[in-house]
Order: C-alpha cells, then structure tokens, then sequence
C-alpha cells in the first residue's frame, strides 16, 4: 500500500508535464525565430504542432483517467483518478492559454 502513493502523485501530476513541455518549447521556438530569422511561417506551423501533440497528450491521459476512475474499486483509486482528469481538464485550458499570445501577436515585436 505504501508504495501505491508515490504512483498516484505521479499519475495525478502527469497531464501537467507535457505543459511544461509545451510551455518550454513553444516559447523557446518563437525566441529562435526571431534571433536567427528564421521564417515566421514555419516557427508558427512548429508551434501549432507543438500545440497540437501537447494537447493530444493531455487528452489521452485524462481519457486513461476517466477510465481508471470507471473502473476504480476503492474510493482513493477513484479520488486519485478524478482528481488526475481534473488536471487534465486544466492541463487544456493552460495549453490553450500559453499557445494564444503567439497566435494572436505579431513575432518579433
């Protein structure tokens, strides 16, 4: 039983990773364009994929949650599976809200 705790935080923590990913990457990308003057078109396809397969990611990890908390038997199992699709629920939100400035900003300025 003790070692189960270490892996619910895990599971529960997981949708928030490919943020920070995403978050790291996305922003690191644009900062590339811009100094080496690389083509604005390309850094922002590069960013809608990283958008893209960062919100693929968090999707499939909430939909394992969903699963794990249908199929949950005790109540910490259920717990720890809701509260894991709840991150994945707000992994979205703040995917969604990292990638808009770059979208709606012109680069470089």
């Amino acid at each position: 039983m003790t070692h189960a705790r270490p892996r619910r935080f895990t599971r529960i923590a997981a949708p928030l990773l490919p943020w920070a990913i995403h978050f790291v990457a996305v922003y690191s990308l644009q900062g590339l364009v811009c100094a080496r003057g690389w083509s604005q078109l390309a850094g922002q396809m590069g960013m809608i994929g990283m958008t893209l397969l960062a919100l693929v990611a968090v999707l499939l990890l909430g939909h394992r949650a969903w699963r794990r908390m249908r199929a949950g038997q005790q109540d910490d199992d259920v717990f720890a599976a809701r509260t894991a699709l709840h991150v994945s629920a707000l992994a979205c939100v703040a995917i969604v809200f990292t990638a808009i400035p770059l979208w709606l900003l012109a680069p470089c300025e």
